[in-house]
């Protein structure tokens, strides 16, 4: 994880994205790109008959914003001790980092962003999403892997990699609903080749699985739940029949989400 994307915003949250970058960052003796994106080409007001009339000066104001929030940053993180580049693009905030996410082992997030579930679903990359006021920056905590047998709890897994070498302990719950899953001694045994111990908690389901599953984090003082994410249409059906959007609006621990 040394390519790292943190988009950046005027939102209250964006000091937590920008401390966990650099944490992060300076662990894995990475690179911070911070990307401010705002779509001026779709700032036109359009006549009714033909033409566009732009409204330069709202442009004017935001473009000014956006300059402005350019070189806070520049002066806030050439005093770090960490490589960073700072990139305005005319692009949406979503389709801004799917461009950017090419080139991008993890980007940081904002649990309470509304782009958030467009972003994980629409980027091939994980994403480190943080609750608000929550900034992870150490990262030798105990881990909790969120273990269906799917696909993408696969690829969270093994995105995770990195940031399961660092923790104290690794944990695996899987709570068990179909006998057909992959269990979860598999996803041990791979992990293993890492030279990574997971412990592995198979247990029936009682009650909502997001509860079960942020119950087993707060029990573990885990730092960090890793977990999978799958959508279908607009309907944005996620992992494990609606787990992954509860923990997406009530989670307090940071969530490293895969697709």
């Amino acid at each position: 994880m040394r390519s790292i994307l943190c988009p950046a915003d005027s939102a209250d949250t964006l000091d937590d994205r920008v401390e966990t970058a650099l944490a992060l960052a300076r662990v894995m003796r990475g690179h911070v790109s911070v990307q401010i994106a705002t779509p001026f080409a779709q700032m036109a007001l359009w006549e009714p008959f033909g033409g566009a009339a732009l409204s330069a000066e709202v442009i004017n104001e935001v473009r000014a914003a956006d300059e402005q929030l350019g070189k806070d940053l520049d002066v806030r993180l050439t005093g770090q001790d960490v490589p960073f580049d700072i990139v305005l693009i005319d692009q949406g905030r979503v389709e801004g980092v799917a461009a950017a996410a090419r080139f991008t082992d993890c980007i940081v997030a904002s649990l309470d962003d509304p782009a958030l579930e467009e972003v994980a679903l629409g980027s091939r990359c994980p994403v480190l999403a943080l609750p608000k006021g929550a900034p992870l920056l150490t990262f030798d905590k105990p881990v909790l892997l969120a273990w269906d047998g799917g696909h993408e709890a696969a690829a969270a897994m093994r995105a995770a990699l990195p940031l399961l070498a660092l923790a104290s302990a690794v944990h695996i719950l899987m709570v068990r609903e179909h006998e057909d899953s992959f269990p979860a001694r598999d996803a041990a045994c791979y992990l293993s080749r890492h030279d990574i111990h997971a412990e592995v908690h198979e247990v029936a389901r009682h009650g909502s699985i997001s509860r079960m599953i942020a119950d087993k984090a707060h029990e573990l003082g885990a730092g960090l739940i890793v977990m999978g994410l799958f959508g279908k249409s607009r309907l944005r059906e996620l992992l494990l029949g609606g787990v992954s959007r509860e923990l997406l609006d009530t989670s307090v621990v940071p969530l490293l989400l895969a697709h």
